[in-house]
């Protein structure tokens, strides 16, 4: 009886210092939060519908991911994304991705000054509250003027952006999109230049808002 006793009160410890574990792995994993969203790596802390006081789920795939929902499964390579909304699940045990949450009852969103449609982007998902588009541009190309409103940017390639109309020299080490992060950004209206060798690829989360 007293072996029996000892073990429950094991079993009982570890759960806990298991339950513990887990708990700061997901925070350690948080690489970003804000009122809007909130952003995790390689872990799927939202992946339960119904969560509470968060809505829709983006999966960025970072390298090859493979997802297994309440929808089907569905293999990821890397800037391909995979959209839940809020009575969907999911479980995800192979790759390296970032699991984006949408904030129920946000701040209200902002907007830029005006609206001007950025070019040669490609979007790849759209809703109500939301679009993903994947951010093109080549090796010095320039996205002329357009506008984008609040977003958050995964970044995917290492590339050195300017805009053309205010910088004509540009500082080494200034502008560099530092792969495998993510930026949140606010309203803008703004013009790019690729200064890099290689093309820009971004994906970005952009809320919607009427113009």
């Amino acid at each position: 009886m007293k072996s029996v006793c000892i073990f429950l009160v094991l079993v009982i410890f570890i759960s806990s210092v298991s339950g513990q574990n887990k708990s700061a792995n997901a925070i350690d994993s948080i690489v970003f939060d804000n009122p809007y969203l909130q952003v995790s790596h390689n872990i799927t802390i939202h992946a339960i519908p119904d969560a509470e006081n968060f809505g829709s789920r983006i999966i960025a795939a970072l390298d090859k991911t493979i997802v297994y929902s309440s929808k089907g499964n569905k293999v990821l390579e890397r800037g391909e994304v995979a959209v839940f909304l809020e009575k969907e699940s999911y479980e995800i045990k192979t790759g390296s991705y970032f699991e984006i949450a949408f904030k129920k009852n946000h701040p209200p969103l902002t907007r830029p000054e005006s609206w001007v449609e950025p070019l040669k982007n490609k979007v790849v998902y759209e809703d109500n509250e939301f679009r993903i588009f994947e951010e093109r541009l080549d090796a010095g190309d320039i996205r002329e003027l357009h506008s984008h409103a609040q977003r958050l940017v995964v970044r995917l390639n290492e590339v050195q952006l300017t805009d053309p109309r205010f910088n004509k020299e540009v500082k080494a080490g200034t502008g560099i999109q530092v792969p495998n992060t993510v930026k949140f950004a606010e309203p803008i209206v703004h013009a790019v230049k690729n200064l890099s060798k290689i093309p820009l690829f971004n994906l970005v989360i952009e809320f919607k808002i009427s113009h």
